[in-house]
C-alpha cells in the first residue's frame, strides 16, 4: 500500500498521512503547548523530541517540541494524553474524540448544583475556560422609581466579594486585584456608588448571602429565577482547581488526571534567578503554580505534574515526580490497547519508548548475477543499508568501475563493490599509493 505524508505550516502544523482510502491528520498549536514533554514519554516510536524550553519560556518563539513526519505512527497518543489540547486529530475528516480512543486521561471540572452563579471561579480561571453570560442587568430593566429616597448598606460581615451585585448594577463597584497563586480571590474591596442608585431593592434579592439592605421601594419588575448563566469549556480547562479553592459554595469540583509531587531543591536556591529568569513562571501559563515573594516559591494545588516547570528550569533547581495516572479504558482486548498503556507507564516514569533493535528496517534488493539469474530480495538494517552504500560510492569514484556500471557491465560493478564493501579494494588502493 502507498503511503504519503506532508506537512503545512500556516500558524498551525499540519501533519497528514495518506494510505489507501484513508487519510489521517495531525494538528499541532504550538502556541497552546508548554513544552511539558508528555507527548515526548507518549510516543511510541519516538517521533517527537523536547526542543530548548528554557529558551521558549524566556521569549523564544518556536515550537516547544519538534515531530518527524516520517516517523510519525499517526497512532493518536499524543493527541490523546496532551493534558493542553496542543493537538487535534482527524480520521477522513472527522475530529476524533479522545473519549473514543481506547486509552483516554480522566479528567474534568464539575459545576455543581449549589452554585450560585457568582463571578469568583470565571474572574480567576488562567485558561479562561469558564464563561459567565448575563441574562439581565439592572440597565434592562425600564421600570425605575421616581422620587424616591433611600439608603443602600451591605454587611461586610456577611459579604463574600461574590460580584454577583457588581455584575448586575452599576451601583455597586468591585476593587480587583492581582491573582497569585497564594491568594486568588480576585477582589479586594466592595465600593457603592448612590448616586446612580434609585433604591429598587431588586438587589437586596440578588445577593446569595442577604448581605445587602436597601431601604427604598420595590419595584413591580419580576426577576427570573436566575441572572446569569455559568459554562466550562472542557477543551480549554487545564484543571487546575483556581475554580473549586476559590469557592464559597462549595459548587466546583476537579478531577485531575495525574497525581504527584512539585519539589524545589532549596539548597539550590542560590542559583535562582527568579526575577531575571522567570522560565517556571512563564511556562506555567496555563496552571499558574509559581510566583516570587521573597523567594521563589510555588502551590502545589494547582499543579497538574505536567513537568513544563522542570524542562524549563536552566539550573535543575525542580523535579516533578508523577505517581499516578488516571484513564479511562475504553476497549479491551484489541492488538493495540497493550501499546496505549505503554504509553501511560511511560509518561508517569519519564521515560522515552525503547524500540527493539533492528525494527526500522529498509528492504532493497541485493542482485548477484548468477547466468541470467538474480538472487531474491534480503531485508537489511539501516547500517548495513550505510555501509553499501558508501561501497557504491567508492567504486563509483574510480572511472574503469563507473563505465562498467553506465554500460550495464553489472558483474563487474558489482564484484568492485563487495570488495569495496569487505575492505579488499580498499587496501589495493592505498597500497598502490
Amino acid at each position: 500500500m502507498q503511503i504519503d505524508r506532508d506537512v503545512t505550516i500556516n500558524g498551525l502544523f499540519r501533519f497528514v498521512q495518506r494510505a489507501g482510502k484513508e487519510t489521517r491528520e495531525l494538528v499541532y498549536d504550538y502556541k497552546r503547548c508548554n513544552g511539558c514533554g508528555i507527548c515526548v514519554y507518549a510516543c511510541p516510536v519516538n517521533a517527537i523530541e523536547l526542543g530548548p524550553v528554557h529558551d521558549i519560556a524566556s521569549g523564544l518563539d518556536m515550537p516547544p517540541v519538534i515531530i518527524d513526519h516520517l516517523k510519525c505512527a499517526y497512532c493518536g497518543i499524543c493527541y490523546a494524553f496532551c493534558p493542553f489540547n496542543a493537538f487535534k486529530f482527524y480520521i477522513n475528516g472527522d475530529e476524533i474524540e479522545k473519549d473514543s480512543l481506547p486509552v483516554s486521561p480522566v479528567a474534568y471540572t464539575y459545576k455543581l448544583d449549589s452554585c450560585v452563579k457568582c463571578t469568583l471561579c470565571y474572574k480567576v480561571c488562567p485558561m479562561n475556560a469558564i464563561t459567565r453570560n448575563v441574562r439581565i442587568r439592572r440597565e434592562d430593566i425600564p421600570e425605575r422609581n421616581e422620587g424616591v429616597s433611600g439608603k443602600v448598606t451591605v454587611d461586610r460581615d456577611k459579604c463574600n466579594l461574590c460580584g454577583i451585585c457588581a455584575e448586575f448594577c452599576g451601583v455597586f463597584k468591585l476593587i480587583g486585584k492581582d491573582v497569585k497563586p497564594d491568594d486568588i480571590m480576585p477582589y479586594e474591596d466592595l465600593l457603592i456608588d448612590e448616586s446612580k442608585c434609585d433604591y429598587c431593592k431588586l438587589c437586596e434579592e440578588i445577593c446569595p448571602e442577604n448581605a445587602i439592605k436597601v431601604e427604598g421601594k420595590r419595584i413591580s419588575f419580576e426577576l427570573p429565577d436566575t441572572i446569569a448563566e455559568i459554562s466550562i469549556d472542557q477543551e480549554l480547562c487545564s484543571y487546575c482547581g483556581y475554580c473549586e479553592k476559590v469557592c464559597p459554595y462549595d459548587a466546583a469540583r476537579t478531577v485531575k488526571p495525574i497525581e504527584g509531587e512539585l519539589i524545589l531543591y532549596e539548597k539550590r536556591l542560590h542559583r535562582c534567578d527568579p526575577i531575571g529568569c522567570k522560565a517556571c513562571i512563564n511556562v506555567c501559563k496555563h496552571n499558574r503554580v509559581w510566583w516570587v515573594s521573597d523567594r521563589l516559591r510555588f502551590n502545589s494545588d494547582f499543579c497538574v505534574y505536567c513537568g513544563a516547570c522542570e524542562n524549563a528550569c536552566p539550573h535543575n533547581l525542580i523535579e516533578v515526580k508523577r505517581s499516578k495516572y488516571y484513564t479511562k479504558v475504553l476497549l479491551d482486548n484489541v492488538p493495540w490497547r497493550e501499546a496505549w498503556q505503554r504509553a501511560v507507564e511511560r509518561i508517569v516514569l519519564k521515560q522515552r519508548a525503547e524500540l527493539p533493535e533492528g525494527k526500522f528496517s529498509i528492504e532493497i534488493k541485493e542482485f548477484e548475477t548468477f547466468g541470467d539469474e538474480m538472487a531474491v530480495e534480503k531485508t537489511v538494517s539501516i547500517e548495513v543499508l550505510e555501509d553499501r552504500l558508501n561501497a557504491i560510492e567508492q567504486a563509483l569514484k574510480i572511472p574503469f568501475y563507473r563505465r562498467a556500471f553506465e554500460k550495464g557491465h553489472l558483474k563487474i560493478f558489482l564484484k568492485a563493490v563487495k570488495e569495496y564493501a569487505s575492505g579488499k579494494n580498499q587496501r589495493n588502493q592505498e597500497q598502490k599509493a
